[in-house]
């Protein structure tokens, strides 16, 4: 098994995605009080925000023994988190009554979560590209046919200790906005995908390039 690789991730978090998880879509009339608020906690949130990320590269063998559903002959595995400080603000302001400001808070760590994922994954992706292979869309346990009671196993390949990274009895991870996944590595795209270059990571298949606009209602902007 490779060494595990650790970094400390740089992400934008856009500001439809925030407005996604807040439960708006596209056309639907943002509230004045929603929005104006969730633009002065903008800078608060940014504070709070340590986004971190591991992955290694396995052999199928290990890969299925965690439980993956048919991975390659080269899988990598990841976790990333953005760390505790934002959710600890999240349960403060619960507690003193601010639920406004809980369910930003919330609405952006989530946003924030998968920008963290959305970055390792890039990096997997560039060196699936380095070794003359293309990276599958990434998969979960707890979602398809992936069983969440194989997290553990997914966890246990990886350095989840250095992230701060823990596991509940129901194997739910701490803190909440944290993300494990696994990237097949294959060898050829698989029919479907685009046939233009990924800005990121300048693949020609890459099945993670982010949308121009995902929410064409909201205002233009990033937290960064």
């Amino acid at each position: 098994m490779e060494p595990a690789t650790v970094l400390a991730l740089q992400i934008d978090v856009d500001e439809g995605e925030v407005h996604r998880y807040l439960g708006y879509r596209h056309g639907t009339r943002r509230s004045h009080k929603v929005m104006s608020r969730l633009h002065e906690i903008w800078p608060q949130a940014v504070a709070l925000l340590t986004p971190r990320g591991t992955f290694r590269i396995v052999e199928m063998a290990l890969a299925a023994a965690a439980g993956m559903p048919e991975p390659a002959e080269r899988v990598g595995v990841g976790l990333c988190t953005i760390g505790p400080l934002l959710e600890d603000e999240i349960a403060a302001c619960t507690d003193r009554g601010t639920v406004l400001d809980a369910l930003l808070l919330d609405a952006i760590g989530s946003a924030a979560a998968e920008a963290t994922a959305d970055a390792l994954n890039q990096s997997m992706c560039a060196l699936a590209r380095a070794e003359g292979l293309h990276a599958a869309p990434r998969v979960s346990p707890g979602y398809g046919a992936w069983d969440v009671a194989c997290q553990s196993a997914l966890l246990a390949l990886l350095p989840a200790a250095e992230l701060g990274v823990t596991l509940t009895t129901g194997q739910m991870m701490v803190p909440r906005k944290s993300v494990s996944f696994a990237v097949s590595f294959e060898s050829e795209a698989r029919t479907g995908d685009e046939p233009s270059l990924c800005a990121r990571c300048g693949m020609e298949h890459c099945r993670h390039r982010n949308a121009a606009a995902r929410d064409a209602g909201s205002a233009p902007g990033r937290i960064r």
